[in-house]
């Protein structure tokens, strides 16, 4: 069942082939899903008026960047866009280290503004910045690209990538089952958003953001989107955790509420 993630990064694996299918088909099935209740709930032209926002610009750049993405893997590879599979950089893994730090600073002045009011406690908003950071390091293999600098013997032997970092520890195909698994999971938030959070009164919000979720699950479902599939997290994650923030969004649940106001 390994060849399921495949860890060469083709597409044409036939598990890994029908992995992604099922997922496409489940995505698919959770749009039409959306498309359907929106135009009963606002019409057609409210959907079409709906589009114009920051959450459906994050999507159609989104969308343009995974088109790109299959390009790089199947015509010719996009040098300067996408990484090389050892290394640092590309506009896309640049993006997302940005990303990764940017709710870190926005965190920092919450808790320092405890007089304001919002969905997120310091605890919560302390731990939220600190897996953030952690990521971010992982993420530029703690610097060791920007620094130049080479890595213990120890980990030059037993990293996967000689990085000095900790995820290239796990087999590729454990990674691409847990990428996996988090897609499946991220579609079905998709689809049960709504019973997780609401809006606020007129607020139109939860559909833009379903259609992130549906995105960002669909690429973790395959290992030649997980560069950008990462940022599409991070950037839906970004989008979702400020609506709280703002209070255009609000957890249904009393105990979400209260943890998230530690």
């Amino acid at each position: 069942m390994t060849s399921f993630f495949s860890p060469d990064g083709t597409i044409d694996s036939p598990l890994q082939a029908l992995g992604f299918a099922l997922a496409i088909g489940l995505a698919l099935a959770i749009t039409v899903k959306i498309l359907w209740r929106g135009v009963a709930q606002i019409g057609l032209v409210g959907m079409i008026r709906q589009s114009f926002n920051l959450d459906m610009l994050a999507l159609f750049a989104l969308l343009q960047l995974a088109a790109l993405n299959l390009f790089d893997h199947s015509v010719r590879p996009l040098v300067g866009v996408f990484r090389p599979e050892v290394g640092d950089g590309g506009l896309i893994e640049n993006l997302t280290i940005l990303l990764m730090l940017f709710p870190v600073i926005l965190a920092a002045e919450r808790i320092r503004q405890r007089n304001r009011d919002t969905a997120f406690g310091g605890v919560s908003l302390a731990i939220t910045a600190l897996i953030l950071v952690l990521a971010f390091g992982e993420e530029v293999s703690w610097g060791q690209h920007w620094l130049g600098f080479t890595p213990p013997e120890a980990v030059m032997r037993t990293n996967l990538q000689e990085e000095f970092n900790l995820h290239n520890y796990i087999p590729p195909s454990t990674m691409e089952a847990l990428y996996y698994a988090l897609g499946l999971g991220l579609l079905v938030l998709a689809a049960r958003l709504g019973s997780v959070v609401e809006a606020r009164r007129g607020d139109r919000v939860l559909m833009p953001l379903r259609a992130l979720l549906v995105l960002s699950g669909v690429l973790m479902c395959h290992d030649i989107f997980q560069e950008l599939a990462e940022l599409a997290v991070i950037v839906t994650g970004f989008l979702i955790w400020n609506r709280l923030d703002e209070g255009r969004l609000r957890f249904r649940e009393g105990p979400l509420r209260t943890l998230a106001a530690i």
